[in-house]
């Protein structure tokens, strides 16, 4: 039996990057929140981490961006399997 592929795994700088880029400025950790709580639009809304963070979680987020973190698709086929073709 074949060993279970590990999931790809991001920093959260990266995350923390994508907000900067969104507001214009590095996100306070409410700024953070909001971006993170609110993610596509119309029926089609979402919390980037799979649930909704708090203030004092975003805070903890900024401080470590170099923290990995596991990632998985929200797409019906993962990106990441097609692109290690």
């Amino acid at each position: 039996m074949a060993a279970k592929e590990a999931a790809p795994k991001i920093m959260l700088g990266f995350v923390v990057r994508q907000c900067a880029v969104a507001l214009g400025h590095r996100p306070s950790p409410a700024e953070l929140v909001e971006w993170a709580n609110n993610q596509g639009k119309g029926r089609e809304r979402h919390c980037l981490f799979g649930r909704p963070i708090t203030v004092a979680e975003a805070g903890v987020i900024l401080r470590h961006p170099g923290r990995p973190v596991t990632v998985r698709s929200t797409d019906p086929y993962p990106i990441f399997a097609l692109a290690s073709r």
